[in-house]
């Protein structure tokens, strides 16, 4: 017979008393909100896209036919370690928490600030990209705003990027139920979208369709004094397509909120693990599916990289 969910509920409080843990925070979050948290920090449609053409000048099309299975691969991995970390200590804190159990409070310490230097600089970085694209997208089509950062300027999008920031501390101060509900709204949103941009490229895309060779060429660009990036970077094109993955690595950044919620979540031992390992996963996919799209029918590297403006390539 299945457990109601109050049921469920006083297992995990059992589960946390086990661990010599006292229960802080309310439980109010499915299996599917843990997951979805962890899935909008990926965030393919901002950190898959905006990072386009990181790995197109460094490597070409094989940035995205060979970089991102290969960083995917390692990345679930890590995922599936975390996961099994995740099931056995369901608590809040995830990564420092751990650390100061599997190892001393000395290292939970050192993980714990280096894990809050890394979120506030995602947040800071990912807005302040997101300044550019909204640039690009809406103020420039609006009011004839450059997105370069020439004429854009960084004062500018340092206060639309602090603007952003300060609409997402309200909704945090709103409660934890409204950034689920926002969360859970931001999966549909991210798999509506990579379906709509993929099958509107192959269908009504200008571009003739490369051949899926084309995926798989190693084709680096040049830097801003047009220096072809294999003859400055140590060890030539090898050195170039190793660091055009930091296109797919700084990406799959984020996927350890599933744990950092675990004591919100309903069944935690189960839906923290599954949301670690499930948010890489479909991640994975559905950015796939829209960096091969966006690869086969642009209609060549440097004329993308050319006309990049604050799109990312896009």
């Amino acid at each position: 017979m299945a457990q109601s969910r109050e049921e469920v509920i006083q297992q995990d409080l059992r589960d946390l008393h086990g661990l010599g843990y006292a229960q802080e925070l309310l439980r109010s979050m499915g299996g599917f909100s843990n997951f979805a948290i962890s899935f909008s920090i990926i965030s393919i449609l901002t950190g898959a896209v905006i990072l386009y053409n990181l790995g197109l000048t460094l490597a070409g099309p094989a940035a995205v036919g060979i970089g991102w299975p290969l960083v995917t691969l390692f990345t679930l991995m890590i995922a599936a370690t975390m996961a099994e970390i995740a099931s056995a200590y369901p608590t809040a804190g995830g990564l420092y928490y751990w650390a100061s159990k599997l190892r001393s409070k000395d290292w939970g310490w050192w993980t714990a600030w280096l894990n809050l230097g890394g979120q506030i600089s995602i947040v800071a970085g990912i807005n302040y990209s997101a300044a550019f694209y909204l640039c690009a997208t809406i103020l420039n089509p609006l009011f004839g705003i450059d997105p370069n950062v020439e004429t854009f300027g960084v004062l500018n999008a340092i206060w639309i990027t602090g603007i952003l920031i300060a609409i997402e501390i309200g909704f945090n101060v709103a409660g934890t139920r409204i950034v689920a509900f926002m969360n859970d709204l931001s999966v549909w949103w991210h798999i509506f979208f990579v379906v709509v941009i993929a099958l509107a490229l192959f269908a009504l895309g200008s571009q003739p369709t490369h051949d899926v060779g084309f995926l798989f060429s190693v084709a680096p660009g040049t830097n801003a004094d047009g220096v072809p990036w294999q003859s400055v970077i140590p060890l030539g094109v090898a050195g170039a397509f190793a660091l055009s993955l930091l296109q797919s690595q700084w990406t799959y950044t984020g996927y350890d909120a599933s744990a950092h919620v675990a004591e919100e979540t309903v069944f935690a031992r189960r839906a923290s693990a599954w949301g670690v390992f499930l948010s890489v996963a479909v991640s994975a996919v559905a950015g796939y599916v829209v960096l091969v799209a966006f690869t086969l029918k642009m209609s060549s590297p440097a004329d993308v990289l050319a006309n990049s403006g604050g799109g990312g390539g896009v």
